[in-house]
């Protein structure tokens, strides 16, 4: 019922600029502390390779620790070792269990650029103690916990080092993945992709202006490397002070009469229109893999009256990472992405602006007015018989990916439908919630084009054609990331990964954790049953897999006395 959704590594987090020169089986210094606390310097490809002979340029490669802004950083006394299972520089003693332990050291000549070696060193098992090391130090890494993520700050001379490749690694060398560093030199890392114990990161950046002589060889430009370490021992959990909680647990998470789905299923599109449960394509691969063969193309139902197993109807585009509503006794799909390689060939991602609408009464699909551009990671709602669609990016294979910052609504009763543009939206941001609750539209958590999850709420007024920022979910940035909100009754719930379901107060000031259930989920969908229950369908958990079994969602009636302004 639950596959495998990721394994778990030890993770290298591999940067390198597009100016550095090809180095993928080139040798680089890493440090750490070993388990009497004594820092340990070697030179190898990665963090499994500690007998490679370390340079003669780097025998006496200067460290120091570094405790707080205020402190002079201490000079580190290192002796040389070589054995069986290390070679290279450790430090004659312990050093104190706080702040960073850095140094820089220049290589020598490679083909024509100088080689300079940074190297850094988080200490501590506590993310929110981590220290970077002094602001003097050329190349450095800026590490910020949050929750179960990391963000990245990677920076040349107190400036943002922009545009950086990120390519993601095990220890055992096998890449997982690519990214860029974006405008404020910034990249997040989930708890998907960290390992409890040692983790590693490396930035490269050629200097194509700094020439010179080092050792009499002339040099045109300084490659810098950095190598920064930290151990990653758990997500930090939400202290008391940073959650609210109602006066009674409202809402009960168990599990349904309903049929499993008939496949595995996250980042569909899912919606109840006159009591039948519809969902379309999502992801069925494997986590991070996209590919022509992982994505569905199926429409399937579950008639909630008779619900005995799901129909399997009419077909269309493969289709993820697009928004569902429901329109009288039918459903409209509205974009998403198309993997448009074979399975284990290079990802080529094609956002699409289609928007169809599913028939249950002659069983077809008939093409709308199609979206203004290209839209993926989006999500939509339905208020007054007015869709809206708000958040997402456009993928274009090879090209840029465009972070969306128009939203858009159509009269779902026009033929044809008119897309209108509607007030520009304070955020760019995809993997979010949308839900209409109260005459209003709120824009829940998701990713940010900066900044990487967060909590934020965004609100909606179609009347006034404005936007306004509403209180934040509560917990670590990662809760809103992937998650559902759904109306019920006056109240609007949120489901998270975090495994929370959280309502909106009354005054709509705050929300409340009025229920837990475990494992969380992301990338599903929770949608209304009736006035007291909705039903939670599909997605993931980061630990667990993917789920096929459907939940009840029970809200208990709540006494007026005990709910106040709640």
């Amino acid at each position: 019922m639950k596959k495998q959704f990721a394994n778990s590594l030890m993770a290298m987090l591999f940067f390198v600029a597009s100016m550095v020169p090809n180095l993928a089986s080139a040798h680089f210094p890493w440090l750490m502390v070993d388990d009497e606390g004594k820092p340990v310097l070697f030179f190898g490809e990665d963090l499994s390779d500690r007998t490679y002979h370390l340079p003669k340029n780097l025998v006496a490669f200067p460290l120091k620790q570094h405790t707080n802004a205020s402190d002079e950083a201490t000079v580190l006394k290192l002796n040389s070792v070589e054995s069986e299972t290390l070679v290279g520089l450790v430090a004659a003693e312990a050093v104190k269990p706080n702040g960073c332990i850095f140094g820089t050291e220049t290589y020598g000549n490679y083909r024509g650029t100088k080689l300079v070696y940074f190297v850094q060193h988080c200490l501590g098992d506590d993310p929110n103690a981590w220290q970077g090391p002094p602001n003097d130090v050329a190349l450095q890494a800026k590490l910020q916990p949050q929750g179960d993520v990391v963000h990245v700050t990677v920076l040349w001379n107190q400036k943002p080092l922009v545009d950086a490749e990120v390519k993601l690694s095990c220890a055992e060398g096998h890449e997982e993945g690519s990214a860029k560093t974006d405008a404020n030199g910034s990249v997040t890392f989930t708890g998907e992709q960290l390992e409890k114990g040692l983790n590693a990161l490396m930035v490269g950046f050629t200097d194509k202006d700094a020439s010179g002589t080092f050792d009499g060889t002339a040099f045109a430009s300084t490659s810098n490397y950095l190598t920064a370490t930290f151990n990653w021992k758990s997500a930090a959990k939400p202290t008391a002070d940073s959650v609210k909680s109602s006066n009674s647990t409202e809402v009960e998470v168990v599990g349904s009469q309903f049929p499993d789905l008939p496949t595995e299923l996250t980042s569909f599109g899912g919606a109840i229109a006159s009591e039948k449960l519809y969902v379309y394509g999502g992801h069925i691969g494997e986590a991070h893999s996209y590919s022509t063969a992982e994505q569905s193309d199926t429409l399937y139902s579950l008639d909630l009256k008779n619900p005995k197993s799901w129909d399997r109807l009419p077909s269309g585009p493969r289709l993820q990472g697009l928004a569902m509503v429901a329109s009288g006794k039918s459903v409209i799909r509205l974009g998403g992405f198309t993997a448009m390689n074979a399975e284990g060939e290079e990802h080529t991602l094609q956002s699409q602006s289609s928007v169809a609408q599913y028939d249950p009464a002659n069983q077809t699909w008939s093409e709308l007015t199609s979206l203004p551009e290209p839209r993926s990671s989006h999500a939509a709602t339905v208020v007054d018989g007015t869709a809206y669609v708000i958040g997402g990016w456009a993928m274009a294979s090879d090209a840029e990916t465009q972070w969306h910052q128009t939203a858009w609504s159509a009269d779902l009763s026009e033929q044809p439908i008119v897309w209108k543009e509607i007030a520009t939206p304070p955020f760019a941001r995809r993997a979010l919630a949308v839900a209409a609750h109260g005459g209003k539209i709120y824009a829940i958590g998701g990713m940010g084009e900066e900044g990487g999850p967060t909590t934020r709420v965004d609100v909606y007024d179609p009347k006034s054609n404005q936007w306004s920022e509403g209180p934040s979910l509560n917990g670590e940035p990662m809760t809103g990331f992937g998650c559902w909100a759904e109306p019920l009754g006056n109240s609007l719930y949120v489901s998270t990964v975090s495994g929370t379901i959280q309502r909106l107060s009354k005054n709509g000031d705050e929300w409340l954790i009025v229920g837990n259930y475990e494992p969380g989920r992301f990338f599903h969908c929770m949608l209304r049953l009736d006035d007291q229950n909705m039903v939670m369908v599909g997605g993931a958990n980061m630990s667990v897999g993917r789920f096929t079994n459907l939940d009840l969602v029970h809200v208990k009636p709540v006494s007026p006395s005990l709910v106040g302004a709640q």
